[in-house]
């Protein structure tokens, strides 16, 4: 296997891993907005609930902050490095 054959691999793995993350994230989201739409729950579980879907939400931010310096750590070599060990 080429070492450029070896970063495409590596790319693709990191955004699957990614995009799985966000999924999940989306779908804890998606649950904790149907809770908030409960009958009859106090108003301070809404917004628990509320603020959880958010924070799901924005977790989603650092992720794809991981994966620009997981791009450049395949991309310097240092990852490649690193497999070799």
């Amino acid at each position: 296997m080429t070492a450029e054959s070896q970063k495409r691999r590596w790319k693709r793995q990191a955004v699957l891993s990614v995009v799985l993350f966000a999924l999940l994230q989306a779908a804890c989201a998606a649950v904790f907005t149907a809770l908030c739409f409960i009958p009859d729950l106090p108003r301070w579980a809404s917004r628990l609930f509320a603020a959880l879907a958010g924070v799901s939400g924005l977790l989603v931010l650092p992720a794809l902050v991981v994966l620009k310096q997981r791009f450049q750590e395949i991309e310097g070599g240092e990852f490649y490095a690193a497999a070799e060990y």
